[in-house]
């Protein structure tokens, strides 16, 4: 992964760990699914963003048909809760295409279907500045100033601390993404406040920190800092772009 404008985030794909957080978890198809609604007392408390957030969390046995379809469920939920009933969305592929781990945003935005009715799809994947020496945020803001969409659904690789997550979950907000800030590289944030309108954001944690699976030895001899993936990255990042295409596709049906 680049360091200089790496835009893997951790939302809040510890919330199934956290009891004191103000969650409920439920099955919709069969599919576990974890809801966290977070107001400004909680928000300040966890150090997390006002908003809804859902983990989604398959079984190996679950097709992708499922969960695709339990996506597109809270998708809608959370279009609705930021008030938006009908117009332009504007989907971003965040990442680096050039870096599989981190090219899920990208991939995403491949598959998606522009055009629509109640909702008028379209969809665009920034590079990082390494390569256009102008920060993706740059760039989204002056197309959303431009374009003025309703809603802006940002798509990302996540990071987690946790194992059993890895790969494992997908995740929404209606808090937008604060890029990097899972690998210690915060970016400018994409939610309402900078772009001024309402921003969802959809991630698989694909990376973890080997400080997060190791023993403190191992931690002082420096390796805390590398970043772990799947050893089946190529396969997972095709597969959860098929997942959440699909969704964000099937949201004006």
């Amino acid at each position: 992964m680049i360091k200089t404008e790496n835009y893997s985030d951790s939302l809040i794909i510890e919330a199934g760990t956290d009891a004191s957080l103000p969650s409920r978890s439920y099955k919709q198809k069969g599919v576990e699914v974890r809801e966290t609604v977070l107001d400004k007392v909680s928000a300040r408390q966890t150090g997390r963003k006002e908003g809804c957030y859902f983990t989604i969390c398959p079984t190996p046995s679950d097709s992708r048909e499922t969960v695709s379809s339990v996506l597109c469920n809270c998708l809608k939920k959370l279009i609705r809760s930021v008030g938006v009933n009908g117009g332009k969305i504007l989907a971003v592929g965040l990442g680096n295409e050039n870096a599989i781990v981190d090219a899920l945003g990208n991939e995403v935005v491949k598959r998606i279907r522009t055009g629509g009715k109640t909702y008028v799809m379209s969809a665009i994947a920034p590079k990082v500045a390494d390569i256009t020496g102008i920060k993706s945020f740059d760039i989204v803001k002056a197309i959303v100033d431009y374009h003025k969409p309703a809603l802006v659904i940002a798509i990302d690789t996540l990071s987690t601390n946790y194992l059993h997550r890895l790969g494992n979950c997908y995740q929404l907000s209606s808090a937008g993404i604060c890029p990097g800030g899972g690998v210690g590289n915060p970016q400018p944030c994409l939610d309402k406040n900078t772009l001024g309108v309402p921003v969802i954001a959809v991630g698989v944690p694909l990376i973890i920190s080997v400080g997060s699976i190791v023993d403190d030895k191992t931690k002082a001899q420096g390796y805390s800092q590398y970043m772990l993936t799947p050893r089946d990255i190529d396969s997972l990042v095709s597969t959860c772009a098929d997942t959440i295409a699909d969704a964000v596709n099937a949201i004006d049906y």
